[in-house]
């Protein structure tokens, strides 16, 4: 297998960690020009994809839902039907909401020069140059559009704090969520956590290692999961 895109992303690093957590052996394929984007994926331009068999699988959630097919064991959801629906929708939140949280305060001003230098430091150097304007502009952009990027900064972290401190109470005294094991679910939101303690969102770092009940999640999906 081969899986295509830069492990910055949360939904790269989602699809790797569940590869790893099945056992899964993979070759990975980092990006270096936004030119690889549709070139690896015709259909939406994004990453990740991953390559089984020739054929190649796009979106996150569709390539779990293809993992845990192919290989069924350990599943990437509860036996229990209403379990399974749950870390689902967590699943679902944390790629379509959380996600936000974590691409506003990356693109914020005081952290969007180091956002773009993480995002092209696997470009060649030549051409670091050319692509810092067009990455600041066309995802830059997107937090504002979306409509979490126009608030203020101190608002914007403590909605993050709130969104914590929602993560701590869902998970309650569980290992994972809903569960006593990693799920999809667990996979997603520690792509989302992963993300935001990469390095240009030190706010978002440090609001994780504030609350124990989130790092050692953190540190247990790691360890399910290497």
């Amino acid at each position: 297998m081969t899986l295509f895109g830069s492990r910055l992303s949360p939904f790269v690093e989602k699809v790797a960690r569940a590869l790893s957590l099945k056992g899964l052996p993979f070759r990975a394929v980092d990006l270096k020009s936004p030119l690889d984007l549709r070139r690896w994926n015709r259909v939406t331009g994004k990453m990740p994809v991953l390559e089984i068999d020739g054929e190649r699988v796009w979106d996150s959630t569709f390539i779990l839902r293809r993992l845990d097919a192919l290989r069924p064991e350990p599943p990437l959801f509860a036996a229990d039907a209403a379990t399974a629906a749950a870390q689902r929708l967590l699943e679902d939140w944390s790629d379509e909401a959380l996600y936000w949280y974590v691409m506003a305060l990356r693109w914020t001003p005081r952290n969007a020069a180091a956002t773009t230098a993480q995002i092209t430091q696997a470009a060649p150097a030549v051409l670091r140059p050319l692509l810092a304007p067009i990455i600041s502009r066309q995802i830059g952009r997107m937090p504002r559009v979306q409509g979490l990027g126009r608030l203020p900064y101190e608002v914007l972290v403590r909605e993050v704090e709130e969104r914590f401190d929602d993560l701590v109470v869902v998970l309650g005294p569980h290992p994972f969520f809903y569960a006593e094991r990693p799920s999809a679910a667990d996979l997603a939101v520690y792509g989302q956590l992963h993300c935001g303690c990469s390095g240009p969102t030190p706010d978002f770092a440090a609001r994780v290692a504030a609350r124990p009940t989130l790092a050692a999640f953190v540190r247990r999906v790691e360890a399910a999961a290497p």
